[in-house]
């Protein structure tokens, strides 16, 4: 699966966590949050790719700590 997210277009956290959970299908209790949004990544069980751009915007830098942090523990 490849997924693009574009920090700067989507402009908000909760863009970012609509766009993340149709495109990653996210379970229907995922919790909004950059936590669950950890957890449901370290779940992640099908080989998957995110492309992020815009990351420098305000919005951007923690999403991807949590991106870094979840790749390492998910070997998908």
């Amino acid at each position: 699966m490849l997924v693009l997210c574009d920090f700067a277009r989507l402009g908000t956290p909760d863009a970012v966590y609509d766009y993340l959970s149709e495109e990653l299908q996210l379970p229907p209790y995922f919790g909004r949050n950059l936590d669950a949004l950890h957890d449901c990544l370290t779940d992640v069980g099908a080989p998957t790719r995110l492309i992020l751009t815009g990351a420098s915007s305000p919005c951007g830098e923690h999403f991807v700590r949590v991106f870094k942090d979840a790749a390492r523990r998910n070997k998908y």
